[in-house]
Formats: C-alpha cells, structure tokens, sequence
C-alpha cells in the first residue's frame, strides 16, 4: 500500500485551472473586441452622416448664392417692382432647383424704432404668444432700446445690430425668434424708416392689430383682407418671372430643394443707383443656411416642382 505524501501533486487539476483561465480571457477579449468594433463602426455612422450635412450645407450655400446673383442680373434689367409686390424668381442650378423671394426691407418690421403696440401685435400673432407676454415683451424690447447696450460695446442706446440680439431681450426665446424673424429687421443708419406699402401681406394681420384705421386704408388700396397667422402661403410669379427691382435695400432668399431638405440661403442685399462698381449691388449681411420647418412662412413661397 502506497502512501500518498504531502508534497505528491495530481496533473489533472492544475490544467484545469489554468485552461479556465485562459477562456475567461478570450471571452474577454472577444466582447472587448465587439465593443470596439461597435464603437468604430458608430462613429464611422456618425461621421458619414456629418460629411453629408456638410455637404449639403456646401450645396445649399454655393446653389443659393449662385441664384442669387442670377437673380439680381434679372432684376437690374428688368422694370420697377409694383408696391406692394414680391419679385420671386425660380432657377436651376445644376441639378438644384432655387427659389429666390426679394423683400424690400422697408417693409419689414424695424425692432430697433418699432412701438411697443406694433412689436406685442407680431409677438402675439407671429409669435405665438399670450396678449400678456407679448405685452410684457414689447415693454421690455422698448426699455432696452432706451436704457444702455444690449451688447457690450455694442451700438449707442441700447440699439441692436442684429436680428439675433432680439435674444438678449428679457423674455425672448429661441423659438419667438425662429418665429418672427422672416417679419424684422436691423435696418442700418440712413435707410429710413418703415413703408407698409412694401409690407408682404402676411404682416397686414399685425398691422390691423396695432392700428386698425391704417390697416383698412392699406388693405383698400390693395384691394383685399389681412393675412391670417400663423404662416399664410405668399403669391408666386410664374417659373422665372421677374417684376424688376428699384435702388434700396433687399432681403434675398434662396430656398434651395436638396432632396427631402429644403434650405434657405439668406442675404441682405443693397442696391444703388449709379454706382461706381461693376455691379450696381452688393451684399450687406449674409447668414448661414438653415433647414426650414414644415411651418415656415417662406415654405408658401415655393412653387410646386
């Protein structure tokens, strides 16, 4: 009979555990592998998406300038817009198709001079909000015109240089901005005052609220009723029909289809009589594209393709 000593091993076991331990380190590093590779390949996803905004926004910038451009040669040799009307223009450029609208920006709401009567009727009937914001909000756009810079070291009196400084304005949101800002505008030093005669139709509404007798006798000349809120569709020339332009400042937008998305291509345009340049135009501001929404005011502009 054998004894079995103390220092005597069986090699059974310790492979055993040592071959546990080697699997428990390939799954391991399997499901690290996964992992990464998961990762890589969602990033890979992620950056092919962005590339394709990317391009898009390239596609939307050079097509909407480009139409532009074409547009305004139409309109220099064109005649003189009617009050009142909205020279509309429609291009392809390439394989893209652009709408370009032309707002005189005497026509559009200055919130730099505008009352705090004429600025709560646009906050409540194109902003969406209650008689008592849109109040409250018009007090307070008023009072920071009067009071100091609304930006630091911005212009005297509280005076706004943009559109996008209506955000600084106690009680304004992002959202009352994307709603309002196809009716405003910063108009600069020496452009005059606002004309409701170049007014587009869809503002007549806030006109009618701020001040109904002025409303009815624009409304006559016109020979119809004040727009509804919230986005009622614009008339539209015919494909490539211009009405021609006058020397003064504009708003040019290019609303350019790129496949389901529609873009819009934002200059501010000033046109002088006799100019000394090669082109009697130039552009005095121009803002980034951005994708329009099912329920923007411009999207009644776009005639169908």
């Amino acid at each position: 009979m054998r004894c079995q000593g103390p220092h005597q091993v069986h090699p059974g076991r310790p492979v055993r555990r040592q071959g546990g331990v080697a699997l428990a380190i390939v799954l391991w590093f399997i499901a690290g592998m996964s992992l990464l590779v998961a990762g890589i390949v969602a990033q890979a996803r992620v950056d092919t998406h962005m590339a394709q905004i990317h391009m898009a926004r390239a596609r939307a910038v050079a097509a909407g300038d480009g139409a532009i451009q074409l547009m305004m040669v139409d309109l220099m040799t064109g005649g003189t817009s009617e009050p009142g009307t909205v020279p509309v223009g429609n291009y392809r450029v390439g394989d893209t198709q652009v709408t370009v609208v032309m707002t005189p920006s005497s026509g559009l709401i200055d919130i730099n001079s505008a009352s705090a009567e004429l600025l709560s009727a646009l906050f409540l009937l194109a902003g969406g909000l209650g008689e008592e914001q849109a109040r409250l909000l018009a007090e307070n756009m008023v009072q920071s015109r009067t009071i100091g810079p609304v930006r630091g070291g911005g212009a005297p009196g509280g005076q706004l240089d943009a559109v996008e400084d209506l955000l600084r304005v106690p009680g304004s949101s992002r959202t009352l901005l994307d709603a309002v800002r196809d009716f405003i505008v910063v108009r600069e030093q020496g452009q005059g005052g606002m004309n409701w005669a170049d007014a587009p139709d869809a503002l007549l509404g806030v006109l009618e609220k701020a001040s109904p007798a002025q409303a009815g006798a624009l409304m006559a000349r016109r020979g119809g009723a004040a727009a509804s809120f919230p986005r009622p569709p614009g008339s539209i020339a015919g494909s490539g029909d211009t009405t021609g332009i006058t020397a003064g400042a504009y708003r040019a937008d290019a609303i350019v289809r790129h496949g389901d998305t529609i873009w819009l291509r934002r200059r501010w345009i000033s046109i002088e009589s006799g100019a000394s340049s090669a082109l009697p135009w130039h552009s005095t501001r121009t803002e980034p594209p951005r994708v329009l929404t099912q329920d923007s005011y411009l999207l009644g502009r776009i005639p169908d393709a």
